[in-house]
């Protein structure tokens, strides 16, 4: 995923362009309540709720792709594959990398803000 910017930018070109107020008020959105939701997916995974995590990897897996956050929709859409396999081993290692993932698309937003 290296080869994939935090946040797509064409995506975010496009949007800075034309709707700068309305971008920085979606990343502001997204920093407030992302956590939470990933934070439910780490409690999920604890609990091996597998069709919970497999749930929530899915809905932020829209969210991140709503916002250009392509790497992190890929670490959502393959989190959402190993919790529906039921593969804890992998689930864990996808987990991993979507928390990393997540905390540059914070870094960037929070940046972007300010």
């Amino acid at each position: 995923m290296d080869n994939i910017e935090v946040i797509n930018k064409n995506w975010l070109a496009s949007m800075a362009s034309t709707k700068k107020e309305f971008l920085t008020k979606l990343f502001g959105v997204f920093l407030r309540d992302e956590p939470t939701r990933v934070g439910k997916i780490r409690e999920a995974f604890e609990a091996g709720e597998m069709d919970q995590l497999k749930y929530l990897a899915h809905s932020l897996k829209g969210a991140a792709a709503t916002m250009g956050a392509d790497r992190v929709r890929e670490a959502c859409l393959r989190l959402e594959y190993s919790a529906r396999d039921g593969d804890k081993k992998l689930s864990e290692q996808n987990l991993h990398i979507l928390e990393d993932e997540m905390r540059l698309v914070y870094d960037f937003m929070s940046e972007f803000i300010h």
